[in-house]
């Protein structure tokens, strides 16, 4: 903490019970300027955290700042000295749950759900999560489970606990709730909690049950408010992964396997969520593209992995289409998140190291970024490419995933160049433009999603995107008022109500 405390922007000030609170920014430049509001976004939190630029934190707060000199240069607005007014917190949001803090009385009971609905579970597991994310071979994991591994295993139990406990949070059947509880907010919880990832063995001599148990523990918990868990868990997964060289491409056997491409998946999510966890969170990165030369995941179903037939194992049938095909995409787009969280939200000394300095920095910059995005996006396969038609449940959601990430890697790459409180430059406008026409179709997106779906899907990417193009058309709102321009109030308030509707669909879970 007193590191941050010398390289950011420090506020203290006494909170409504009286005791001080500490806020923190990652202000650097004109750019990286964070404009603290007395009673400002810091008033949401939960305790004190940091929060860099390109966190959806410190979006809102330059929201409310904005919508707070728009008023006060309106004439005739009423003046307000905050926009606490604006706040209202729903507390079971807000506050971690009763049941996580008793989480010690289910610890290591390894009990599993009755047959029936463990059976069900795990079929949700892999029909809803699974094939976003590629992290378990599906005949694997099943093969292991009929052989009774989990009873004899602590890791692979580790493993069916988390696989059941995700499960759970698509399950109609009541028995995934916690007892005692009535709420579906505690659904898989149960088993959840008998997970035990921190033990000496572990730390010592990973496997790739704990690598596996890493990214499903994280999974599960980026819908809980203790997902702040889940950015320092993903950096221990990496740092065991780089243990047994799991990120280099000469540890692995030149010949195909079951176990290599299961290790291969296992780092691959890490990476994934990490650079997630570094997006929404506003903090670095664990581990640089630089540091490692992995392959990508083998194009390839599960299906077809192991085949009689050595010549045709890991072959994907050329007239099927694979479901493979989307996380490798979606890596490669990561990879261009991580170069965006790297040069455009970098300190001011990161950027004068890889030359981002002078007059024109932001232009070069964003041309290259643009161009990254554009060439990524020509690449994605035909049957990828969003439709509100798409008949295919599973491409349809991963269609909507891509056409999302598109979308919102444009947001992050153009946002901070109009964001309040910072410095107009000669692309202000044309990043304007490209924010306002990048939320307006994620919000299309969301609005289709939320009338086909009755549960969002489950990466929180999803819910991501959506909560930030919702305030960037806020912004456009007040950016109008402020300058007494025309604007179509009704449409922009439609995509703001399309975007609220997929987070509405996932607040029961």
């Amino acid at each position: 903490m007193k590191q941050a405390q010398t390289s950011s922007s420090t506020l203290s000030k006494n909170n409504s019970n009286g005791e001080e609170e500490l806020e923190l920014s990652d202000s650097d430049g004109n750019l990286d300027s964070v404009i603290v509001h007395p009673q400002g976004i810091s008033s949401l939190s939960i305790s004190p955290r940091f929060h860099g630029r390109s966190s959806s934190s410190k979006l809102v707060s330059d929201i409310f700042e904005h919508e707070r000199q728009a008023t006060e240069n309106s004439v005739s607005a009423p003046k307000r000295s905050s926009p606490s007014g604006l706040l209202y917190k729903r507390l079971e949001y807000w506050s971690s749950f009763p049941w996580e803090s008793e989480s010690d009385i289910l610890l290591n009971l390894s009990a599993f759900p009755e047959k029936d609905l463990f059976d069900s579970l795990v079929v949700l597991y892999f029909e809803q999560v699974n094939y976003l994310y590629a992290l378990l071979h599906r005949p694997t994991f099943e093969a292991l489970v009929a052989e009774g591994i989990q009873y004899r295993d602590p890791q692979f139990a580790n493993v069916v606990l988390l696989v059941v406990a995700i499960g759970s949070r698509f399950s109609t059947d009541p028995r995934v709730v916690l007892e005692g509880t009535g709420s579906w907010l505690s659904a898989g919880w149960k088993w959840f909690s008998q997970v035990n990832l921190y033990n000496k063995t572990t730390m010592s001599v990973p496997r790739l049950f704990n690598l596996q148990a890493i990214v499903l523990y994280t999974i599960y918990i980026q819908d809980c408010p203790s997902q702040e868990e889940g950015w320092s868990l993903i950096s221990a997964g990496l740092r065991l992964a780089q243990a047994i060289g799991a990120h280099r491409k000469k540890v692995y056997s030149s010949k195909l396997t079951a176990i290599d491409e299961q290790w291969k998946r296992a780092f691959w999510c890490l990476y994934i969520l990490d650079r997630q966890f570094s997006l929404t969170l506003g903090r670095p990165c664990s581990l640089h593209d630089e540091d490692f030369d992995l392959d990508l995941p083998i194009d390839c179903d599960d299906e077809f992995w192991l085949q009689s037939n050595f010549e045709v194992s890991f072959k994907q049938p050329p007239a099927k289409p694979s479901k493979i095909a989307f996380i490798i995409r979606f890596i490669e787009a990561t990879f261009i998140l991580s170069h965006a969280l790297r040069t455009i939200y970098a300190t001011s000394k990161s950027k004068a190291f890889l030359g981002y300095t002078g007059h024109g920095w932001e232009e070069r910059l964003v041309a290259d970024l643009d161009s990254k995005i554009n060439s990524w996006e020509a690449q994605i396969p035909a049957y990828l490419r969003f439709s509100a038609t798409m008949q295919d449940p599973l491409f349809f959601v991963q269609a909507a995933m891509l056409s999302s990430t598109y979308h919102d890697l444009r947001l992050l790459v153009h946002h901070p160049f109009v964001a309040p409180g910072g410095k107009s430059t000669s692309i202000t406008y044309s990043c304007l433009a490209s924010c306002d026409n990048s939320a307006r179709a994620n919000s299309g997106i969301a609005t289709i999603i939320s009338h086909r779906l009755s549960m969002t899907p489950a990466p929180n990417l999803l819910l991501h995107t959506a909560f930030t193009s919702a305030i960037v058309l806020f912004f456009k709102l007040f950016s109008a008022r402020r300058a007494g321009t025309v604007i179509d109030i009704a449409g922009v308030m439609a995509g703001v109500h399309g975007c609220m509707r997929v987070l509405e669909n996932a607040e029961s879970r």
